[in-house]
């Protein structure tokens, strides 16, 4: 089983590249796709809670995202 640490640092990760993504490009495309990045790493991030605490709020929060 992976350690939820290192979920957590992908999660990061990712977030981080999005935020980048979106400050220095300028094409319109490359943009909205590095919004949906950092929006799938906020995703993982809530699965990962959910599943570090028994709950289904995170998976549910992010199915409707």
């Amino acid at each position: 089983m992976i350690p939820i640490e290192h979920i957590l640092l992908l999660s990061a990760l990712l977030f981080i590249i999005g935020v980048l993504g979106v400050m220095l490009r300028r094409n319109v495309i490359v943009i909205f796709m590095s919004i949906e990045l950092m929006l799938n790493a906020v995703n993982l991030s809530f699965v990962t809670f959910a599943k570090s605490l028994d709950s289904m709020t995170g998976v549910s929060l992010s199915f409707l995202s």
